[in-house]
Formats: structure tokens, sequence, C-alpha cells
């Protein structure tokens, strides 16, 4: 198994407005025997998943989200090399196989587009994953690729750590926080080669 969360930590980098991430201490073993903290953060800190409710009126909640996204048959592919990916680089993947797409972009400028985010709709994918904050171009204004998908219920990893991993076929292990009424939340996540 391969880690791909990143770090929580209150250096990190937030999507701008976000709250930032807070781990504070409450209580201490030298002062009062044992050790607890409070942690405060927005649903999208870090790696995280966004629910279909965090751009669709009444979506499906994280508490919602069935199993079945949590343990998927994935294809890591490489788009460093293209300026954005859309259908035509898509349509040189082999996305039959698998259920979940994730976009090794090594870059904080290659974005999803709304060409390919129908063109996933045609490919029984219910997950798509990025190493970038934002899976699409923010300055597009409209949100319309987490529209496309969260509409379908195709859910949306963001901020992975692929900085070390290679393109190919894997399982990804992703695991969200149970939490109720939630339009995204924080992940562990794993591929297992």
């Amino acid at each position: 198994f391969v880690d791909i969360t990143k770090t929580l930590k209150p250096s990190m980098a937030v999507y701008e407005g976000d709250p930032k991430f807070e781990n504070d201490e409450i209580f201490s073993i030298e002062r009062d025997g044992f050790n607890l903290n409070k942690i405060s953060m927005g649903t999208h800190t870090g790696s995280h998943i966004d629910a279909p409710l965090h751009f669709i009126k009444n979506g499906m909640s994280v508490s919602e989200i069935d199993d079945k996204y949590f343990f998927t048959n994935t294809f890591l592919a490489d788009v460093s090399k293209y300026k954005f990916i859309d259908s035509e680089v898509l349509k040189k993947y082999n996305l039959s196989e698998v259920n979940s797409l994730v976009f090794k972009t090594d870059s904080e400028n290659i974005f999803l587009t709304k060409d390919g985010a129908e063109y996933i709709l045609k490919t029984g994918i219910m997950l798509v994953g990025t190493d970038n904050m934002d899976i699409e171009d923010e300055s597009c204004g409209d949100f319309s690729v987490h529209k496309t998908l969260l509409r379908n219920n195709i859910l949306i990893a963001e901020n992975l750590d692929l900085k070390n991993i290679s393109e190919g076929f894997y399982k990804l292990y992703c695991f969200p926080l149970k939490i109720e009424n939630a339009d995204g939340s924080p992940i562990r996540a794993f591929l297992e080669k």
C-alpha cells in the first residue's frame, strides 16, 4: 500500500477563503494525565472528497455515500504533459476495466474541462481524483465540471499526494469521515498495485 494522503497541519495550503487547519491542545499528559486536542478545519481541507451536496441542492451527503465508492479499481493517468484534460486526452486511456480515475498533474494549472467531465459520464467511472487542490479551473467561475460530475453522483477526490506514483492500474482505497449533512470530508487514501 502507498499512502497518497497529505498530512494535515496548520502550515498547509487551503483553498482561498476556506478555514485553515488548526490543532489545539485542550488537555496534556503533564497537566491532566492525558492528551486531547481540538481540531478545526473546513470540509475540503487537505486530501478530501467532494460529495454531491457540495454543489447539488439535496445531493448526497458524505454520510450517505455507499461503501462501493471507497474500494475501486482505478487508473492513475499522468497528464502532466497536457495543458488541460479534455475528451481527446481521456480517449487515449483504456478505462473499460476501472471505476475510478486519478489524474497526476504535477501542476496547479492542469484541470479537467467540462468536455472531459461529460466524457467521463459515459465510462462508468464513479470517482475522479486529482493531485490539484481543485479539479477544475476556478477562473471559469461556473463550476461546470463539479456540477457535471456531482449531479451524476460521481465523487471527486482532490489534493492527493501523487508525487512518487507512476501511471498505471491500482486499487484505490479512499475513506472519508462519516459526517451527517456534510458536503465533503478529509479522507485517508491509499493505492495498491
